[in-house]
């Protein structure tokens, strides 16, 4: 069982499986978009990653097919850019059920928990790779 997921499902009232299907969509913007080897190091810092990693690799396994996923592919590469990742996003979002009102406080209690569990470095860069992230997660300091 993710602790991660576990502990979002419990704030936000969502189902665990709902949770886990949206931190497959957050995990796959944040491999694509993260450089050098930070992502495999985000990996091995919090090893319960890890599965949800394999099925964010998987576009069927991580709600990448369908209609809805083949449109909003063919508008974020229209868009381009970071409106581009941003549509992407929030349509795998809510193919894997996150309703639109618990994405922000989803990607932000995900980025709380990687900065509590020693990742505040990883939350920073990549913050700084995705310009739209910092509108949602804010400044997120560790729990001492």
């Amino acid at each position: 069982m993710n602790d991660i997921a576990a502990i979002l499902a419990k704030k936000l009232g969502l189902p665990e499986s709902t949770i886990e299907s949206g931190l497959t969509v957050l995990l796959r913007l944040l491999k694509e978009k993260s450089s050098g080897g930070e992502f495999e190091n985000l990996i091995r810092l919090i090893p319960a990653l890890a599965e949800l990693s394999q099925k964010a690799a998987d576009p069927v396994a991580s709600g990448g097919a369908g209609l809805l996923g083949g449109v909003m592919g063919m508008a974020g590469g229209i868009l381009g850019g970071p409106a581009g990742d941003a549509a992407k996003a929030l349509a795998g979002f809510q193919q894997a059920g996150i309703p639109a009102d618990k994405i922000a406080p989803l990607v932000r209690g995900f980025f709380e928990q990687v900065s509590d569990s020693g990742g505040s470095d990883f939350v920073s860069r990549i913050s700084e790779a995705i310009p739209a992230l910092r509108s949602v997660i804010g400044e997120i300091r560790p729990n001492a």
